[in-house]
């Protein structure tokens, strides 16, 4: 559109020049001949500007038109001066000579300027795309790094993990011991059940990182979340209670069974709840919701679930300071941590266990507005949840 309104401009230019000295030529008597000759030069411009503007084509057909205008004023008003009238001729043949010459060497640069300009815009896309591949390196060599210290970090857990396992051996049989010989009524206990239940779950714990380089078969029992939720709150009150916070749960009444670890849900809960206590510094209330809905498009595609559409969400809503975009883009990434004394391996190991069962988590966090962490779990065939259940979870 620009280039259009341009040319049209310039073809206006080019049609004043050539109509205002064909004027003067027909109104100057031809006793003035001085005056014919700066005329006769004066045509040489409409057509240089057009053979530079249009090339070849605007040249010749400038020179052309000028030729058919000031033909009739060499016939007509130079009769009987042969010098005049050859004048004229061997000034239409320059006219023509020089409109396409001009224009071939005007149509010729243009070629070259856009063959220049081609080869700038294709050098510009090599830079981009040189850039693009510094910043893959760049990230892979990142990742490299981070893979060196995980390296590190695989190797001092295991020898932790094989150190710790004795230990944990002696306390496991003292406990069995104990056990056997403590009353039916003080085994009973809640307290006393939780020791043994932890004390499974850390063996547990300790054979899973030393066993992490081997694939392991997902163990093949059916839980209750709510019971893992109910315990893992039981165990995180007292530090709760420290920091004069409280742990307000909202569970449904129906049973809401998964098939596979239960240790793996506890690992995500206790490291979503110990990093939701830590991240308040002043008394609050920390809120642990569960609830059924309809699973995303993403998820119900991924796990080709058909006939049970269904998702779990389990969600954990702090009242600390919030996260900015940058900070939440980043915390699940192994070493990333903003907390003072903090090893950054705790959501690390959440975003790691949720991957394995393809379960997904989302952050929602505003600075100065707390910060809500959402466990989405499919529920498929193998959670064993009958669709009269869910159906009355919803509608609660």
């Amino acid at each position: 559109m620009e280039k259009s309104r341009k040319d049209f401009w310039w073809l206006i230019l080019i049609g004043v020049l050539v109509v205002t000295i064909s004027i003067l030529h027909y109104m100057t008597p031809t006793t003035e001949g001085h005056f014919h000759l700066i005329y006769m030069q004066a045509y040489f411009m409409p057509i240089l500007i057009a053979a530079f503007q249009f090339g070849v084509r605007g040249g010749v057909i400038t020179a052309l038109m000028i030729s058919l205008i000031y033909v009739p004023h060499i016939m007509l008003q130079w009769v009987g001066d042969t010098e005049h009238t050859l004048l004229g001729a061997l000034q239409i043949i320059m006219f023509n000579i020089i409109g396409y010459l001009t224009g071939l060497k005007a149509q010729k640069e243009n070629h070259e300027k856009v063959k220049y300009q081609v080869a700038a815009n294709d050098l510009e896309k090599s830079l981009e795309k040189l850039r693009q591949q510094s910043n893959e390196l760049a990230d892979l060599e990142e990742q490299l790094r981070f893979s060196d210290r995980l390296a590190i970090v695989g190797e001092l857990t295991s020898s932790l993990a094989h150190e710790l396992r004795n230990p944990l051996g002696t306390i496991r049989g003292t406990v069995e011991i104990l056990n056997e010989e403590l009353p039916e009524d003080t085994k009973k206990t809640e307290f006393f059940q939780i020791l043994v239940q932890e004390t499974e779950r850390m063996s547990a714990v300790v054979e899973n990182y030393l066993n992490f380089a081997r694939k392991q078969s997902e163990p093949a029992s059916q839980y209750d979340v709510r019971e893992i939720v109910n315990n893992t709150c039981l165990i995180l009150a007292s530090r709760a209670r420290k920091e004069q916070i409280n742990i307000q749960k909202y569970l449904p009444d129906n049973p809401i069974f998964l098939k596979g670890d239960p240790n793996d849900l506890r690992q995500i809960l206790v490291n979503l709840l110990l990093n939701a206590i830590e991240a308040m510094s002043s008394p609050g209330q920390i809120t642990l919701a569960a609830k059924l809905s309809v699973a995303k498009a993403k998820l119900v595609n991924s796990l080709e679930i058909e006939n049970n559409p269904m998702v779990l969400q389990l969600s954990i809503e702090d009242q600390g300071p919030g996260m900015a975009q940058e900070e939440i883009a980043n915390i699940f990434k192994p070493f990333y941590t903003t907390k003072k004394g903090g090893t950054g391996l705790g959501l690390g190991i959440v975003k790691r266990i949720a991957d394995q069962h393809r379960w997904e988590i989302e952050v929602k966090s505003l600075p100065q507005e707390g910060t809500e962490f959402i466990l989405s779990i499919p529920l498929t065939s193998s959670a064993k949840s009958s669709a009269q259940t869910q159906s009355s979870l919803l509608n609660q």
